[in-house]
């Protein structure tokens, strides 16, 4: 019995099941009896390993509070902390900083034990398998592994293999992104696009990277119950299925046409796609500099929402793409009385930004800021104008 997806669901009856079932450990799970109540360096260096070897593994759960015998739970023993809150900051912060590179989408979740007259918690360290190692001990600078029911130290066949996993994984994402390009501006969408330039969003957790998510689109099938992120002013939408998964699209015209539309996959990578408006007294369709920035963090923070329901981990990559950007401008006139004429045009037809990897602790504002000052920059610009000079958005 695995524990559930969300980790945020798990309550003592999970737990119990795995002593019910007498679990055993294994490639994705580890039982510790209690916590250390003094946090020395040899229990530090313990933990790290512990973290690092799922990681570069398969990833898995770390159960605290669950007694082991001959590999197997046997019983739940509640751990007593003064702080529980202090201690998950300090566990996060060995990972911080006795890590290299940090170890992305890592959760602590807590869990109320009751056992007879003793109270107290679990805490269950959920490590995802990892693309952005092979991760290394600062302490010792050594790789681990978690093969079968132990952690072993890295040899140099297995850190190659890992380096490799670790360019597959991001070449994959960047080859999605272009193939999905490609179809769009080919008409190959799953609704037909009314005519002009398009922003395009794509979204793709590390875990779905990994091929860790399946999504079943049955779920959306219901209006009302599941939530197809939206990119842009999406009006009179509804949602369908199809072969890539689960399909929100705008209203459509008499001609079947619609302005955008959200393919959220059974994999869980995510597409929005929005068709930009042209007034009648412009050249080119507007980007409106600053609406467009709303449409995409209210995009990414309905994703994250639909992948924590998910049960799938708040690492993402974020790839924004502008399609026949030549015939786009981004609006600046209510910003600026003398922007140069050059300024906020494009100077190709495709605009595709550089993949950027947001964490889960980041509000989308701030995870996106990166995205946007590229995006600026393209046009001309030297960032977005809609954050200070410390970074906080206006």
């Amino acid at each position: 019995m695995a524990l559930p997806a969300n980790l945020s669901e798990t309550t003592q009856d999970h737990l119990q099941q795995l002593i019910d079932e007498s679990a055993s450990e294994g490639a994705h799970l580890d039982f510790k009896r209690e916590l250390r109540t003094q946090w020395n360096d040899k229990a530090k260096h313990d933990f790290v390993v512990d973290v690092t070897a799922f990681a570069n593994a398969g990833g898995g759960d770390i159960v605290y509070g669950v007694c082991e015998s001959g590999g197997q739970a046997r019983v739940l023993v509640p751990c007593v902390q003064d702080d529980w809150d202090a201690l998950i900051r300090k566990l996060q912060d060995y990972l911080l900083n006795q890590v290299e590179p940090r170890v992305p989408g890592v959760q602590f979740q807590q869990i109320s034990l009751s056992v007879g007259r003793e109270s107290g918690k679990a805490l269950v360290v959920r490590v995802p398998q990892s693309w952005a190692g092979p991760h290394r001990v600062k302490t010792n600078q050594h790789f681990y592994i978690r093969s079968g029911l132990r952690n072993h130290q890295l040899d140099v066949p297995e850190l190659r293999d890992l380096f490799l996993r670790s360019t597959a994984m991001g070449q994959r994402i960047r080859d999605f992104r272009t193939e999905r390009l490609g179809r769009i501006l080919s008409g190959e969408t799953p609704v037909p696009l009314a005519a002009g330039p398009a922003l395009v969003v794509h979204v793709v957790p590390t875990q779905a990277a990994l091929g860790g998510v399946q999504i079943d689109v049955a779920q959306y099938v219901t209006p009302g119950t599941m939530h197809v992120p939206r990119l842009g002013r999406m009006t009179g939408y509804s949602t369908r299925i199809n072969l890539d998964g689960a399909v929100l699209v705008g209203y459509q015209s008499d001609r079947g046409e619609c302005p955008a539309y959200t393919v959220l996959f059974r994999n869980g990578f995510v597409e929005g796609v929005c068709v930009l408006n042209r007034r009648p007294e412009r050249e080119r369709a507007v980007l409106p500099s600053r609406m467009f920035e709303d449409w995409v963090i209210t995009f990414l923070s309905e994703v994250r929402a639909e992948m924590q329901r998910q049960g799938v981990t708040l690492e993402l990559s974020v790839m924004l793409s502008l399609l026949r950007a030549r015939d786009v401008e981004l609006g600046l006139d209510h910003l600026f009385a003398d922007y140069g004429s050059e300024q906020g045009k494009f100077d190709r037809d495709v605009v595709a930004l550089p993949d950027v990897l947001t964490q889960g602790e980041l509000q989308p504002a701030q995870a996106l800021k990166p995205v946007f000052d590229i995006l600026w920059q393209a046009a001309g610009c030297p960032g977005s104008a809609n954050y200070h000079a410390q970074g906080h958005r206006l």
